[in-house]
């Protein structure tokens, strides 16, 4: 077995413990073992593959390549649904302020833009609420903005609603009871404009050990990761910042301490883990379930990351699949709640070991608590 079910989603001080049951045994995953490659193959066409093996062939490696790429071409197919009404029909070199800047690289299922010489990926932002036995229905609002509801079959609901960008304006969760639990409230008079935090705001500075601000995931007891997740960011927060802003500014994120999870790293060029690597996320995903239980309405950032070898911008969409691998094995094999979880690449920007050749402690994956950031008064 690869991994330990932990139970889904908490409702504490909605009063909907029952609706909290029901969510639990209708959607949590039992531990699995990685599925053998012919049978991912199958799926492969509407889900990334992200856990493989021990022993994967060259001939099996190079079809997984081949699904990947009929997967991203469907992708395509779907843009307005998947990544927003301003990306349909957006060339190269096009300057579409609504997808945050320039279009610099078209993956289909994610687009790379660039604004003042720094490059961001946008993709699918309901890709992984579709993870679960949902029905979905799909709106289309005015000014390109779009509306996507999936039901659970316990009548829980997430609803998101999205800018013509594909950006998150709003997120929340509906109990069957009619309690409502805001995951996401991006406030539409800042959402376009863009502040430099670096230049803004000063130095970060913060007077505790750097272990306890970056803590390793290597060997650390459950209640240490809880601790760090739930602990307060290390400076002021001088306003209640919106998710895009938190995902643009390294100076924002780090207010906050973060898990480094040096437990498990990725092959060269590859977005998927192996089989062995899943429960070394058990004691992170314990500690998530215990803050979501706190707090329904926690939001944790993945963050993904790549060496230094490759392209900028290769790196960049490869360390944002590496993200989601992550976020879907949090939900898949430990039956976390997906719309607790938001993903982001920022490819070799960050490099944990500073060198310029391959390395596997920079192929990794971080995360954070930003709950504190998005609701500060």
């Amino acid at each position: 077995a690869t991994g330990k079910n932990i139970g889904a989603e908490s409702t504490a001080g909605k009063g909907s413990s029952k609706a909290n049951e029901a969510e639990t045994s209708e959607t949590s995953v039992p531990p699995q073992e990685a599925e053998p490659v012919a049978e991912q193959l199958k799926e492969a066409t509407e889900r990334p593959i992200i856990v493989l093996p021990e022993q994967v062939t060259e001939a099996e490696k190079r079809a997984l390549k081949e699904a990947e790429a009929m997967r991203r071409a469907e992708a395509r197919r779907n843009r307005d649904e998947l990544l927003g009404a301003a990306a349909v029909g957006a060339a190269i070199g096009a300057l579409v302020p609504l997808l945050g800047g320039k279009l610099v690289e078209d993956e289909g299922d994610r687009i790379i833009v660039e604004r003042d010489g720094e490059y961001f990926v946008r993709r699918d932002e309901n890709a992984l609420l579709r993870e679960r036995d949902v029905e979905t229905r799909f709106e289309q609002l005015s000014e390109g903005r779009t509306r996507e509801t999936m039901t659970r079959r316990n009548g829980v609901q997430i609803v998101t609603l999205r800018d013509s960008g594909g950006y998150i304006i709003r997120r929340t969760k509906i109990l069957p009871n009619g309690d409502e639990i805001i995951l996401i409230d991006t406030r539409e008079e800042r959402r376009d404009r863009y502040v430099d935090f670096d230049e803004e705001l000063p130095d970060l500075y913060y007077d505790i050990d750097d272990e306890d601000y970056i803590v390793s995931a290597r060997g650390v007891r459950r209640e240490r990761i809880r601790e760090t997740f739930l602990a307060p960011p290390v400076e002021r927060v001088e306003r209640a910042y919106s998710l895009r802003e938190i995902r643009g500014s390294k100076r924002l994120r780090d207010k906050l301490r973060r898990l480094d999870l040096d437990t498990i790293t990725f092959d060269t060029g590859s977005a998927a883990v192996r089989e062995s690597q899943i429960p070394l996320l058990e004691s992170a995903a314990e500690a998530i379930a215990e803050v979501i239980d706190r707090n329904p309405a926690a939001v944790f950032l993945i963050e993904g990351h790549t060496d230094a070898v490759g392209s900028e911008l290769y790196n960049l969409a490869l360390s944002d699949r590496r993200a989601e691998t992550v976020a879907r094995i949090m939900i898949g094999y430990y039956g976390l709640p997906p719309e607790n979880f938001i993903v982001e690449g920022y490819g070799e920007a960050f490099l944990k070991i500073d060198t310029q050749e391959a390395e596997r402690e920079n192929r990794r994956a971080t995360i954070r608590n930003i709950t504190p950031l998005m609701v500060a008064r």
